[in-house]
């Protein structure tokens, strides 16, 4: 066998950095894979592979080339590989090439992403089919009222919100790889059993536990997605996640389509075999998504990785965000008593660099989410059939993924979070001036277009959620805080559906301006967001430079500061 080393001599450059292209400045990333090679030095592991794996010979060009002979046990290839590469950032050096980090780069979004928007449809498909029975004789045949049903959609959302915070901690404890695939599985079996309501009780007990199973399932899987990505790379995959959503919402409403028409089929009711057929089908991804997800604890990750592309894809990340190194450790997330929890839970909340994204992510999506639950009312008080207005969905689904997946990926190509939240709420604004003061004779189809775009707007959640990921700095407040933010963006949606009131109906130009009000003030929030990170770097700046190189040293090696206070740390913006 041959395996070819990374040269470790200068390389020549165009200039750019290796953020953006291939060099790694070794002062930044000293101990970035202590915890791979086990505690012992690069140099130890390396004259260990020479051993395991041959002496080393230089070919014509300079490349390294490992002669072929016996490998021992001691050191296994990923560690050896992994010190190679540990080695060259001591040394400054370029430890891969550019090619090698887009090779990584393309099988991560094969291995990783793709499963995610899976693991992401399973959840939507499960949360929202319910919506989707009204159309049959679902309240009918339960002897319910739509009373019954808003208060299960009430339970639905009470437990999935109190338990975004326990299931993070236990996503934390037990790792991504081991407490998604549970709870995935979990909801599917739920989600099968609703196919046996017959009634308001066992209605409640099914949306109740539908809600405690998927409660922190979003957040859960935001944080495990950020362990494989650079934070300039994190918006544009997390877009695809929530572009999965609005993709549901079409496929969806074209599978309901068709198993509604199921009325003559055994002895089920076609609602039944939505929901027994869907609930079968969220099991099995679950099921299979134990198998399936790669995990980064695990030095070989996945077969689809060579052992030299699992150690790249670990340093990477690491050294882009050296607080991921904890996070992807081998060793599992420690016990904590109740009194640990409730200070952590309290610091995430209090957090002042990330309370105001909190405040962004409940104010900044509430016009949109009002009218996205009412576009069914409004449709069809404009006299559209139940099939129309389920093909009007479509529309704007399609707008919302294009729109949400070209936001993110400016947003990681200039490295700018607030502007993007502005952006978006630039979009909404003249299309609610437009449905506000549209003329009560006008078509229609004027009508939904005001809607179509309002619903197809550029929606920067993940934008949001990577600015989180991105200024949180530690693995424990970033789990925390993903939680919380999916808490304010869920309370924001409960909000939304309070907005439009019944003495208002049918135009709710009272609720419109509401919205408007909230629309123009998540702008404000985000530039002035913008302007007191600027401030904050610009005062650390300040205190940085009038350091000594011997007080920087020992401020980064003994400072009690953690996470985004650390005056070595720089807020993304």
């Amino acid at each position: 066998m041959t395996a070819k080393m990374t040269q470790t001599g200068d390389n020549e450059s165009d200039g750019s950095s290796f953020d953006e292209k291939t060099t790694i400045v070794a002062s930044e990333a000293d101990d970035v894979l202590c915890d791979i090679v086990g505690g012992e030095s690069s140099s130890l592991l390396i004259e260990k592979g020479k051993a395991a794996y041959g002496a080393v010979e230089m070919d014509e060009d300079g490349d390294g080339m490992l002669v072929d002979e016996e490998k021992e046990e001691e050191v296994t290839e990923y560690e050896y590989e992994a010190a190679i590469i540990q080695e060259a950032l001591k040394n400054g050096q370029q430890a891969w090439t550019e090619e090698e980090e887009n090779v990584v780069r393309r099988k991560t979004d094969i291995r990783v992403m793709v499963l995610a928007c899976v693991m992401f449809f399973s959840l939507d498909l499960d949360r929202s089919n319910i919506q989707q029975v009204l159309s049959s004789d679902f309240l009918i045949d339960t002897r319910m009222s739509t009373d019954d049903y808003n208060i299960g959609q009430s339970l639905f959302l009470i437990f999935f919100l109190s338990l975004e915070v326990p299931s993070q901690l236990m996503n934390k404890r037990f790792g991504p790889e081991r407490w998604l695939p549970t709870i995935m599985t979990a909801w599917g079996i739920v989600s099968t059993v609703q196919f046996l309501i017959s009634s308001r009780p066992l209605f409640l007990f099914t949306r109740a536990a539908l809600g405690f199973c998927e409660g922190g399932f979003v957040s859960g899987l935001a944080f495990y997605v950020s362990s494989f990505y650079k934070t300039d790379e994190l918006s544009i995959r997390l877009s695809w996640i929530w572009a999965t959503q609005a993709g549901t919402n079409v496929l969806s409403a074209l599978m309901a389509s068709g198993i509604l028409l199921m009325t003559d089929v055994g002895s089920l009711k076609n609602w039944q075999w939505l929901l027994l057929l869907e609930g079968i089908l969220t099991t099995g991804i679950g099921i299979a998504t134990f198998f399936l997800i790669p995990s980064l604890k695990k030095p070989g990750i996945a077969s689809t990785f060579t052992p030299r592309e699992a150690a790249i894809l670990r340093a990477r990340v690491e050294h882009d965000d050296p607080s991921k190194k904890n996070q992807s450790s081998k060793d599992v997330g420690k016990r904590q008593t109740p009194g640990q929890i409730a200070r952590s839970v309290f610091g995430a909340l209090t957090d002042k660099y990330l309370a105001p994204v909190f405040l962004l992510g409940y104010i900044g999506f509430i016009p949109s989410v009002t009218l996205r639950y009412y576009f069914p009312i409004n449709m069809r008080f404009l006299n559209f059939s139940t099939t129309t207005i389920n093909l009007l969905i479509i529309p704007y689904a399609l707008i919302n993924i294009f729109m949400t997946t070209t936001f993110s990926r400016l947003s990681d190509y200039y490295r700018k979070k607030w502007v993007f939240a502005v952006l978006s709420a630039i979009w909404v604004f003249p299309n609610l001036i437009f449905l506000q003061y549209l003329p009560y004779s006008a078509s229609r189809w004027w009508r939904f277009a005001s809607y179509t775009w309002v619903l197809g707007y550029p929606y920067y959640q993940p934008i949001l959620v990577s600015w989180v990921s991105a200024n949180s700095n530690d693995p424990d407040r970033r789990a925390l805080a993903q939680s919380l933010y999916n808490i304010a963006v869920q309370l924001g949606n409960l909000t939304a559906a309070n907005v439009f009131r019944t003495d208002d109906a049918p135009y709710y130009h009272k609720g419109t301006y509401v919205l408007l009000a909230l629309n123009i003030a998540s702008m404000f929030l985000a530039f002035g967001i913008s302007r007191y990170f600027m401030a904050e770097n610009k005062r650390r700046d300040q205190v940085w430079e009038k350091m000594t190189e011997l007080e920087r040293e020992e401020y980064t090696a003994h400072s009690t500061d953690k996470g985004n206070v650390r005056l070595d740390f720089r807020l993304r913006i």
